[in-house]
């Protein structure tokens, strides 16, 4: 045999060889008899999307998986997060959830076969952003002079986090954080709070406040009222009655209470000083609240002038009425 034609031999069972071994291997786009549509997204909330889209053609069995896959940057693949539902043809139907309120995402449907992943055209949707916190202000009590006990209620977080909440207080209407405030936990859920440093007898404006995501929220406005600073009661002037030797029946009243409890009334008397006290001179305890107050005093000096007056006694201290004098016969 010629060298040329076993050269040409060689070569022409080189070639057949190739060509076989190019055959064997399933080229790219064996699927394109499989069918993707462009998925719907549909009822999108602040942490979850409905999505609805259709795989057909192809043979039984082709399709070893078929799903979704989404994430925030165009062209998601299986590499993102995705969600398969088996293989096969057919419709898909999703909901997505723990997605980020107010976030743009992008979403393909894909197959896969034995030689390929095929995806469908991307979709854009933005899932609703965060929403104010629902909060209520309860109630406002245990008021004093200088502060009450404030409540509230964080009912929903508006699909964010309740990074703090409280109360806010002020002499002017639709108080906010701007005012006096106090801070008192997180999240959603019932809190208290005192409301302090106020000013006695004075009108004030609350309201429950709780911030997220999407900023402050306020609850309604409650109004109250601290209490006035209890004054000394008023006394009257003693009316002498009788007088004897070693007695006198002296009368006297409380006849207001100066805002508190009268805790104890009655009279005061001494021989030795002109302004007698409950701690400088001898005294009669006749009760508490308000009314009668005189008494008959006895073991007294004869022949001696006497001085006296009622007291009564309140939070604000001891209240005096004018002092009167007498001399006890002989």
């Amino acid at each position: 045999m010629k060298i040329q034609n076993i050269i040409y031999v060689t070569t022409l069972a080189i070639g057949l060889l190739t060509g076989c071994e190019k055959g064997m291997v399933e080229p790219l786009g064996k699927s394109s008899m499989i069918t993707v549509a462009k998925p719907i997204a549909s009822s999108v909330t602040q942490v979850s999307v409905m999505i609805n889209t259709n795989i057909k053609g192809g043979q039984n069995g082709e399709v070893i998986e078929k799903g979704i896959c989404w994430g925030t940057i165009i062209n998601p693949t299986t590499s993102s997060t995705k969600r398969s539902t088996g293989g096969g043809t057919g419709s898909i139907s999703e909901t997505i959830t723990e997605l980020m309120p107010g976030t743009n995402y992008y979403l393909r449907a894909y197959f896969q076969t034995g030689y390929e992943i095929v995806y469908s055209e991307n979709i854009q949707f933005k899932t609703i952003n965060y929403q104010l916190a629902t909060v209520v202000t309860n109630s406002v009590g245990n008021v004093t002079l200088i502060g009450a006990l404030g409540s509230g209620n964080v009912i929903s977080a508006g699909g964010g986090f309740v990074s703090t909440r409280g109360l806010c207080w002020s002499t002017s209407t639709s108080p906010t954080t701007s005012n006096n405030k106090i801070a008192s936990g997180s999240g959603t859920g019932t809190f208290t709070g005192d409301i302090y440093a106020l000013n006695p007898g004075t009108t004030y404006y609350v309201r429950a406040y709780a911030t997220n995501q999407a900023g402050t929220a306020y609850g309604e406005q409650i109004i109250f009222i601290t209490t006035t600073p209890v004054k000394l009661a008023t006394v009257s002037v003693v009316s002498i009655n009788m007088i004897g030797k070693n007695t006198a029946s002296i009368s006297a009243s409380v006849t207001a209470d100066g805002g508190g409890t009268i805790t104890s009334k009655g009279l005061c008397y001494s021989a030795s000083t002109s302004v007698p006290t409950v701690s400088n001179a001898n005294y009669t305890n006749n009760g508490s609240g308000i009314g009668a107050a005189g008494s008959t005093l006895t073991g007294l000096t004869s022949s001696t002038t006497y001085y006296v007056r009622a007291y009564a006694v309140n939070s604000a201290g001891t209240s005096y009425g004018a002092v009167t004098s007498f001399r006890t016969t002989l």
